[in-house]
């Protein structure tokens, strides 16, 4: 009996894990999309309109500045530099941060700073930075500039493909995923250690969004990286590290709200130098997405992209760039090309190679993963990109079996109750528990094998089963929502009286509307009331099924407790509200003017068809303006969507006055 329980909990594990990949998969599409819109505004709009990118001359000068004279002077005899050898000279326990105890943070952490010393960035410093993050403290937004503007010129020095040793007598670790959770980066180098000469580290992208310490977790790695050099420390670049993705994803709200719009600037600058792969001791390949949407790359190929000029999704790329006559511009879309596809690319057990439903990227499976190895005579690809549920995973079976590995190091990473998980490379003698980097046939492996260890943890005590099935419920009620007016008309599509629908015609309209090739049929208890089911629950009325939503939604209206979950669950475009309040809002004081209105409406009228342009933008401007101030704040933004939401009688998501 109990055996058969815990199959049944396996088995439900299962599916709500694939529904939410599934989910997060199609959230990152739909992100990718608002990117791609907001990027056709910066490619459309004039120089001086409010969306230029951040290459102002301020970024410039700050990032590319002298030492600030703020910057201190520290006895030499406490900060002895050590970078030379790693090892740790400094009593990390000296340094106090004032009104803190433990993990206790109180009312004086706004006003606590640590400054960096003057001259390079040392080992002892970045253990300084360490520390400081970790007892709730923060650098002074001159120490942060420091950190970038050091790393920024290292970064400029290095090649797209770099590489890295596995040191004789110690060992490489390969970091996945952080996504601001700096608990998990914590952990990691509690486990593993602090990055060394003998300990080196690759950590593979994706620093930034969604957790709320993507800051810190950057100014500690590039003070590392600063601190011992790129041969002991690597960084790639994620498909979080840029301009647009972070902007609509959160990292640039965080770094706002901790300093300033120049600082959020400056750390996009330095992103756009962030190598693409590392590759490591000439047998394995380290990049943060995937491989490639063609065969025949080579690393000579990656090597030529201008990585610093990458966008997730141009706005005016060629529907096929091979039959483009002029052989550079071909070539200049290919390599572009490469380069998204290292970012967002994802392994896939089928033997195919196709479109990636993210929007970017491809997904494949191992015939292509082999043709690259042999062709770059590598022996395996690390890739990060994608929550797995250990934190590690090995895609591909059989013969194929470890060409290939994911790691990710973010634990329960949107809820999901997955484990973070982090590499430990080492050569010589195997260690115990560990695996052969690439094939495991004996008769493939090298002179000199690399062989590897996986530990997975995780830092979220508690988080299980329950947790990922409310979360998926949570996101699948918003994707609803999202969806209501297209549902609506799907279902009355293939209704025979307008009322109701088979449970596989409803299958099938979720499927069609969302995009999502999940067990509907088994989410039927969850998603679908009984008062939405009749003839002993074969067919569902899909207004009562609908209606299920918004009713969830308004028992919360009307309570100070409740108001805030509505916002978050009634506009499951939050985000997208809030990237395209930051757009309109040029001087970035928290307000859109009137000027600012206006000129906002007259460029995305510029990119819209006679017909479905804005008209009576003044009229507009003052039905939101509900103070009178000729200024609209954020809450005002939200309350009048949700009021133009409302005008039908219905809190659902659907802006039923639109066409009126």
């Amino acid at each position: 009996m109990e055996a058969h329980k815990e199959r049944l909990d396996a088995a439900r594990s299962d599916v709500h894990w694939r529904i939410f990949n599934d989910l997060d998969m199609k959230d990152e599409a739909e992100m990718l999309e608002l990117a791609h819109f907001l990027q056709i505004l910066l490619d459309h709009a004039p120089t001086s309109a409010p969306v230029s990118p951040p290459q102002s001359a301020d970024v410039q000068k700050n990032i590319l500045g002298a030492e600030s004279d703020d910057d201190v002077e520290v006895d030499p005899e406490e900060m002895r530099s050590t970078a030379s050898t790693g090892q740790q000279a400094l009593d990390l326990s000296a340094i106090k941060i004032a009104g803190l105890t433990g993990d206790t943070q109180s009312e004086e952490y706004e006003t606590v700073e640590y400054t960096l010393p003057r001259g390079p960035i040392s080992f002892d410093t970045a253990c300084r930075v360490l520390e400081v993050y970790r007892k709730g403290g923060r650098l002074s937004a001159k120490g942060v500039k420091k950190i970038l503007r050091e790393h920024y010129k290292m970064l400029k020095e290095m090649p797209n493909v770099c590489e890295i040793q596995v040191p004789e007598k110690g060992a490489l670790n390969v970091v996945g995923d952080l996504h601001g959770q700096i608990l998990d980066l914590l952990h990691i180098l509690d486990q593993g250690g602090l990055p060394s000469p003998t300990n080196r580290y690759i950590f593979n992208g994706d620093f930034v969004d969604r957790g709320d310490m993507g800051l810190e977790i950057c100014c500690i790695l590039m003070a590392f990286q600063c601190a011992l050099g790129a041969e002991n420390v690597m960084l790639n670049r994620g498909n979080h590290e840029e301009y647009t993705i972070c902007q609509v994803y959160g990292f640039q709200n965080e770094v706002k709200r901790k300093y300033d719009d120049l600082t959020f600037s400056m750390f996009v600058e330095v992103f756009r130098y962030l190598p693409i792969a590392t590759i490591v001791d000439s047998q394995v390949l380290v990049l943060h997405g995937g491989l490639f949407h063609r065969n025949g790359v080579t690393l000579d190929d990656l090597r030529r992209v201008t990585r610093i000029d990458y966008v997730p999704k141009p706005t005016d790329a060629p529907l096929d760039y091979n039959t483009l006559e002029d052989p550079q511009e071909r070539e200049m879309w290919y390599l572009s090309e490469l380069n998204r596809d290292a970012l967002w690319s994802d392994p896939v057990q089928e033997d195919i190679r196709e479109p990636n439903p993210r929007g970017a990227g491809v997904i494949f499976g191992p015939s292509v993963t082999r043709e690259f190895l042999s062709n770059n005579n590598l022996r395996m690809v690390v890739r990060s990109h994608e929550c797995v549920r250990e934190g590690f995973d090995l895609p591909f079976d059989d013969e194929d079996l470890g060409i290939l590995a994911t790691i990710f190091s973010a634990s329960n990473y949107g809820n999901s109750a997955n484990n973070g998980a982090f590499m430990r490379f080492t050569k010589g003698k195997r260690p115990p528990n560990s695996l052969l980097a690439g094939s495991a046939d004996a008769a493939d492996a090298p002179a000199e094998p690399l062989w590897y260890t996986v530990t997975s943890y995780s830092t979220q005590e508690g988080a299980g089963i329950e947790d990922l099935i409310k979360s998926n419920q949570t996101n699948l009620r918003e994707l609803v929502l999202r969806k209501k007016s297209e549902l609506i008309a799907a279902f009355q599509e293939v209704s025979s009286n307008g009322e109701d629908v088979s449970v596989q015609q409803w299958t099938e309209v979720m499927t069609k509307v969302t995009g999502l090739m999940i067990g509907w049929p088994l989410l039927k208890s969850h998603l679908i009331p009984a008062s939405a089911l009749k003839d002993d629950g074969n067919t569902v009325v899909f207004a009562v099924f609908l209606d299920r939503f918004h009713s969830l939604l308004t028992q919360t209206v009307g309570t100070e407790e409740g108001s805030s979950a509505m916002m978050d669950a009634l506009y499951a475009n939050r985000q997208r509200l809030e990237a395209i309040f930051r757009w309109f809002d040029t001087d970035g004081n928290g307000s859109i003017s009137q000027e600012e209105f206006t000129r906002g409406c007259e460029l995305i009228n510029e990119t819209l068809p006679e017909g479905e342009q804005l008209r009576d933008i003044d009229r507009i401007r003052r039905l939101i303006d509900f103070d009178d101030s000729d200024e609209i704040d954020l809450n005002e933004f939200f309350e009048a969507f949700r009021m133009v939401d409302a005008a039908d009688g219905q809190v659902d998501g659907v802006i039923a006055i639109a066409s009126r």
